[in-house]
């Protein structure tokens, strides 16, 4: 049975940043490539962000690197700024004494976004036996059931 390790983390953690505050997802990774022997990174990414830390750490574990997320469409933005940053696109109207509060959804394109992600997933994993899979802590559990719906064993962390 092929095997995903999902490590979910923030979002915020998965950005290379200027300095070394990388060093324990950096350790996570390594970890787990040698625990599991997992031959692929996939991970959950927007190609619209600047390049993340398991993009840049994986061929440093001699692993290739695939982005499972999903594309900048319509039907899969979930990410709107802040509630009191006039930008905002969200059921709560934009409040410019609110605290820096971001909404979760739309359900339904939170939604079309694991379906896609985990039809990515299927695709990738038609190469490989072992992966490993960083995500968004926010889809840890309902992955978790969705790829192992799909006939994958699953592990789930957190970091």
């Amino acid at each position: 049975m092929k095997t995903i390790v999902m490590l979910g983390t923030a979002h915020l953690l998965h950005r290379v940043p200027e300095d070394d505050s990388i060093a324990g997802l950096e350790k996570c990774l390594y970890y787990l490539k040698r625990r599991f022997g997992a031959q692929v990174v996939m991970e959950e990414w927007s190609e619209k962000k600047k390049e993340s830390v398991a993009k840049v750490f994986a061929p440093k574990l001699g692993l290739p690197w695939a982005n499972v997320g999903t594309p900048d469409e319509p039907q899969y933005r979930t990410c709107t700024p802040y509630i009191n940053n006039p930008g905002h696109e969200g059921a709560l109207e934009y409040d410019p004494d609110a605290p820096g509060m971001c909404e979760y959804g739309s359900f339904e394109k939170q939604e079309n976004r694991e379906r896609r992600m985990a039809e990515n997933v299927l695709a990738e994993m038609e190469k490989y036996e072992t992966c490993l899979f960083v995500l968004g802590t926010a889809h840890l559990h309902s992955m978790f059931g969705r790829l192992q719906s799909l006939g994958f064993k699953v592990l789930a962390l957190s970091w």
